[in-house]
């Protein structure tokens, strides 16, 4: 006789459901629905990221900044470069004399409209979820990769 268990066919409560494989399709949901609403206005997620910093900077970013930006999703650095590159090319940063990237007029414009595009993005992932929700989710994720974080680094210190 074969049984199934809750987790096999579906029907596991959402205590019981693995948090890491929640969270996986949680963010490649997010992920998708980010990137191609970027897309739609000729704007990849690195390139939104790179603005974002760059607007942020007050005196604009050079490229070694813009390398040592954290990027997620295991990109890696070069991707910022990339999309500083392809930034300039499209006269939404300029170059300083000094190096420095700012945002052009164009710059800023479009960063106004991958803004719109993504505050929507946030309201679609929200839905009905309470902004209370949305911090406790959020809270409690932190908290899984603090612990997570601690116990590595306790396991390597007792290595």
């Amino acid at each position: 006789m074969t049984t199934t268990s809750p987790l096999q066919n579906g029907t596991a409560t959402l205590g019981q459901r693995p948090i890491a494989l929640v969270a996986w399709r949680a963010t490649e949901a997010i992920l998708r629905h980010s990137q191609a609403t970027l897309a739609r206005i000729d704007v990849t997620q690195p390139q939104w990221w790179a603005l974002n910093n760059i607007v942020r900077a007050e005196d604009g970013l050079t490229r070694d900044e813009i390398r040592a930006v954290a990027v997620p999703y295991d990109m890696g650095a070069e991707v910022m470069v990339h999309a500083v590159d392809a930034l300039v090319h499209r006269g939404w940063l300029g170059i300083g004399a000094d190096g420095r990237l700012t945002c052009t007029q164009e710059g800023h414009e479009g960063l106004a409209t991958a803004k719109e595009h993504m505050d929507r993005v946030r309201a679609e992932i929200l839905g009905d979820i309470t902004e209370e929700e949305y911090a406790a989710a959020v809270s409690v994720l932190q908290r899984i990769a603090d612990n997570l974080a601690r116990t590595a680094a306790t396991s390597t210190v007792a290595s």
